[in-house]
């Protein structure tokens, strides 16, 4: 299977009134542009979601403004092969706007009868944009135009697109939800069919393709992670931080969740974008911003790939490729370092089904702003590797997940809970009633409710009752558990009697209803902290979840001392003889409507403790350079300073023998 190590996509979703398409390419020319800049890699399209085909084509519908006889797509992965550069070939498989107008059968209906236009990420992807239907005839028309290019071009994979999972109401669908013993008309049988569907037709186009067999790479864009592992050869990430859907709380979920998931060194690719949002031709962002999130990507054994546009007639703006090129010189520096690295860590946070909420951004964010070594896991993940597991604010325990619990527990492990978790899934009691200290009485406290920490807790915040600005469970301690921190109660909840409004709700009584309790094993909060730090980012929520993460762990695998911003990001990775520290000092900035990161910030004088685990420590160097590092070892840990360094900062700690 191909490994590639430095990428680019080309996006060329081209409209028919484009009427120079590939009148300017110089493909050699092209070939040797990316040659210099350094990708080993590119994808390319093949078929764009307008419907139109690039390459010489017998069953799609050919670019109707390609010359006669040029085939353009053809012309670009022979001139990349002369040059050693693998092509991927894009296939968009929900979205064919030409094939719905040849074939409007063959389009996704809504439950009204009308044809389907998607909206996605808050906007239109394309305006109008036909939807197909892949239980339609059009499902045997994608593959065979698969199959054509597979066996026309030495290709070294397919990116597949739009794998959306839209319910759709057409006769196909509607006969096939009906013969599967569904009902079409409950929305959540409609969802799952789609969904169903949709892993059917990737599991089609592996037979057709059969990647791991081939060696090659293929990837299905909307289909879960571990399902492209199933159907395909190698996992992706696409995020363009600066668009909302995204932004820049995305990557450090996913990132920490798909390094998890490789079981025979499946690649793992960072897509981001030169530009602020797809479709945008116009922008071009720093160099700052795109290595910011390369780099990250790097630290977490991610590989970069930048995402691109190419101009409808073939031009590739020089002022681009240069950029490019700059950044991958300077990433290309410190690839010793990358390869085959993997990242230590000290605990882990539960999301089941990675879905990605505030709660999630908070807890990731919070944890990161405290410099902890974390993965992130779903309900299938192994839980043997984590001494800590992280249960942020909503997470019942179903019975799969009791089971994963109770055998985590029993092996010594230790949990860190909020607000709803650790309830069952009904939410009347805490399935591990003794484990976590306390029982549950009700599903909210106050309105608002306040808290403050006790004896000697009590001078972690200010003196005085802060908000935790969501719900607070009310529980009861049990005989035995320590209480850290109680709640506040306001003079009144917020309510209206018709004619007078209690809006403003002091702080009045200290309750004895618990805020933090803690166990041998577990350390609780009744409040919903996270979507609390989402809403407010108190600072002083951030203090209460510190406390508890001391509590269950005294020796965490980084510490950073208090000189490096709370927007920079640490982790750590190894390879067989060292350990690695890496920190990345760049701040997402709003401006208006766009997130921006305009500079790289220097950091002067970094104090970090890095836990070696029983090995010593035979020298520190600093990458790219090697220069060596003054250091001491202190028990278990390696102490050194990172003098400067600007944007991103990568150390070694090298063992002794």
């Amino acid at each position: 299977m191909e490994n590639p190590e430095y990428i680019m996509f080309f996006d060329n979703h081209t409209s028919k009134f484009c009427s120079d398409v590939g009148h300017d390419l110089d493909a050699d020319q092209f070939a040797a542009t990316i040659k210099d800049i350094g990708a080993d890699l590119i994808g390319f399209h093949a078929k764009c979601n307008q419907g139109f085909c690039y390459y010489d084509t017998k069953i799609g519908h050919r670019h109707p403004s390609l010359r006669p006889g040029h085939d353009y797509f053809g012309e670009v992965v022979e001139a990349c092969r002369k040059q050693g550069i693998k092509v991927t070939a894009y296939f968009n498989c929900g979205l064919s706007n030409e094939d719905g107008v040849v074939h409007p059968e063959w389009c996704q209906i809504k439950k009204d009868g009308t044809i389907f236009h998607p909206e996605i990420l808050g906007t239109m992807v394309t305006p109008y944009a036909r939807v197909m239907c892949i239980n339609s005839p059009y499902r045997d028309h994608l593959i065979s135009m698969i199959r054509e290019v597979k066996e026309k071009y030495p290709v070294s994979g397919f990116l597949l697109d739009s794998f959306n999972g839209f319910p759709c109401y057409c006769r196909h669908c509607i006969e096939g939800m009906r013969a599967m013993g569904l009902d079409p008309e409950k929305e959540e049988d409609a969802i799952m069919f789609a969904k169903i569907s949709s892993r059917r037709l990737a599991q089609d186009i592996s037979d057709a393709v059969e990647p791991r067999k081939n060696g090659y790479l293929m990837f299905c864009l909307g289909l879960s992670a571990r399902d492209n592992l199933k159907y395909g050869s190698y996992l992706e990430c696409e995020c363009l931080p600066t668009v909302p859907c995204w932004g820049y709380d995305f990557l450090p979920m996913k990132a920490r969740y798909l390094r998890t998931l490789p079981q025979n060194g499946e690649p793992v690719l960072n897509m981001t974008g030169r530009f602020y949002n797809w479709g945008d031709f116009g922008s071009l962002r720093t160099d700052a911003a795109i290595e910011y999130d390369m780099f990250f990507g790097l630290a977490n054994g991610m590989r970069p790939n930048i995402g691109d546009h190419i101009h409808p007639s073939g031009i590739y703006y020089p002022g681009i490729a240069k950029g490019v090129k700059r950044i991958y010189s300077k990433l290309k520096q410190y690839d010793p370092w990358y390869r085959n690295a993997t990242n230590p860590v000290d605990m882990a946070v539960l999301f089941p089904g990675m879905a990605t909420s505030n709660t999630s951004k908070a807890v990731i964010r919070m944890l990161s702003e405290l410099n902890m070594q974390f993965d992130c896991i779903d309900e299938i993940s192994d839980w043997d590797k984590y001494r800590l597991i992280v249960l942020p604010d909503y997470i019942v325990l179903t019975e799969e997940l009791q089971a994963k619990m109770d055998a985590f527990l029993k092996s010594g492990g230790k949990v860190l809970a909020t607000g709803e978790s650790g309830l069952d899934p009904e939410k009347t009691a805490f399935c591990f009633e003794k484990e976590w200290g306390v029982r549950f009485e009700a599903g909210r406290t106050f309105d608002p409710p306040y808290f403050t920490m006790v004896d000697e807790y009590s001078g972690l915040i200010p003196e005085l009752p802060l908000s935790v600005y969501d719900d607070c469970m009310k529980v009861e301690a049990l005989a035995g558990t320590k209480v850290a921190g109680k709640i506040v109660a306001p003079y009144f909840d917020k309510d209206w009697d018709g004619v007078y409004a209690k809006f403003y709700t002091p702080p009045r009584d200290l309750t004895d209803l618990p805020f933090v309790t803690m166990t041998e094993q577990v350390a609780y909060c009744s409040g919903k902290l996270f979507a609390g730090y989402y809403k407010a980012a108190s600072v002083e929520l951030r203090h209460v979840f510190k406390a508890m993460l001391e509590h269950l762990l005294s020796a965490p695998l980084l510490k950073v001392s208090a000189d490096l911003p709370s927007f920079a990001r640490s982790f750590v990775s190894e390879q067989p003889g060292r350990r690695m520290v890496h920190l990345l000092n760049y701040m997402p900035e709003l401006r208006g409507e766009m997130l921006i990161v305009e500079e790289s910030l220097a950091a002067y004088n970094i104090e970090v403790k890095l836990r070696l685990d029983g090995r010593k420590a035979a020298k520190v160097i600093l990458a790219p350079t090697g220069e060596e590092l003054p250091f001491v070892q202190d028990g278990d840990y390696a102490v050194f300073t990172f003098p400067k360094f600007c944007g991103y900062g990568l150390a070694a700690v090298e063992f002794a023998e």
